[in-house]
């Protein structure tokens, strides 16, 4: 029996002496790679460091020198996941790790702003650059909207949208992000969305440009009468606004609102006398009013001045026949048949 216990004690001597012994492995690890470091050997302090944080992977010091060194090697996204090891340790090296963040935040966000700009842009670059920069620092809008930009820019489209929600979701107040939100969704036919974006800028406050957006959404949506009402409150902005006035036209046409469709036309041409669309539309309400005077001469203009528009010169032939004009009638309608209409 006593041999035996003999045997057990010494067992446990071996057992503590190999537990000293790895400490000890564990601690020289990190001290090289402490001094690698310092006299710029930076692969040999790498290997050591690596090897230090796997024998102790709950000592927040070899993770934040394996951080160190990977900033020093370039190796950003190794930094980053190495200081956040360090915070889900340890508060100790917070602010250590914040300046260094920031430090090489800027480096990398600078190199992708360089790489979006001029005629040898490189955007997969730069997106590249951007998405790094979210990665060092996490909090950084200015990374998240320019990664989405160059998503957009390179036709991501569902990867730039994602970046400008992730946006909202921390800066609700950011309404330049849910403009662009709002125009993209536009421009993809996703009325709805496109809506939802508009109606979050103006929360913070009307805007010209987001009514105008925004009314284009809901005609589409087919909501003619907020259409409308969009349009009239972009005009309580800006009263000197063709497109709304045009845009206003459209609306009280589709409507049967023929009075109301003449004087918007009327107004959007005060603005811009030459705008093609706005004559031809103006004068297809005076027809819808019957006032066939008004009528002719905007489209005798038209005639002239786009000859190849066979619908002008349709709607030409039929207020000659109106007007029992019978040679112009037959002439204008063979113009408008050689032009296909």
């Amino acid at each position: 029996m006593k041999l035996r216990q003999v045997a057990a004690a010494i067992g446990v001597t071996l057992l503590l002496g190999g537990g000293l012994f790895a400490l000890g492995c564990q601690s020289s690890a990190l001290a090289s790679g402490k001094l690698y470091m310092k006299q710029q050997k930076y692969d040999q302090a790498r290997e050591q460091l690596e090897l230090a944080v796997q024998v102790e992977p709950a000592n927040p010091g070899a993770h934040y020198a394996l951080g160190r060194i990977c900033g020093l090697q370039g190796d950003y996204v190794e930094l980053a996941e190495a200081f956040d090891r360090v915070q889900e340790l340890s508060s100790e090296y917070d602010s250590q790790i914040t300046e260094a963040r920031l430090h090489y935040w800027s480096k990398i966000y600078n190199d992708g702003v360089r790489a979006a700009q001029g005629r040898g842009a490189d955007l997969a670059t730069a997106r590249k650059h951007f998405d790094t920069a979210i990665r060092v620092l996490p909090d950084s809008l200015k990374s998240w909207r320019n990664r989405a930009a160059m998503d957009y820019q390179l036709g991501d489209i569902d990867g730039a949208l994602a970046g400008y929600e992730h946006i909202l979701e921390i800066a609700p107040e950011d309404t330049a992000t849910a403009r662009v939100m709002g125009v993209i969704h536009l421009n993809k036919q996703q009325y709805d969305e496109a809506v939802a974006s508009f109606e979050h800028v103006l929360q913070y406050g009307e805007h010209h440009g987001v009514l105008v957006n925004l009314a284009s959404a809901q005609t589409d949506q087919q909501l003619t009468e907020a259409a409308v009402a969009t349009l009239q409150r972009a005009l309580d902005l800006d009263a000197a606004c063709f497109t709304c006035h045009y845009n206003l036209g459209n609306l009280y046409w589709s409507k049967d609102a023929h009075s109301e469709a003449r004087e918007s036309f009327l107004l959007a041409l005060a603005l811009r006398p030459s705008d093609i669309d706005a004559r031809y539309n103006l004068a297809i309400t005076h027809l819808a009013l019957e006032d066939l005077d008004a009528a002719l001469p905007l489209l005798e203009s038209l005639s002239t001045g786009t000859p190849e528009n066979g619908v002008v010169w349709r709607e030409l032939g039929r207020i000659y026949a109106l007007s029992a004009r019978i040679a112009d009638s037959e002439a204008a309608y063979a113009r408008a048949e050689e032009l296909g209409e």
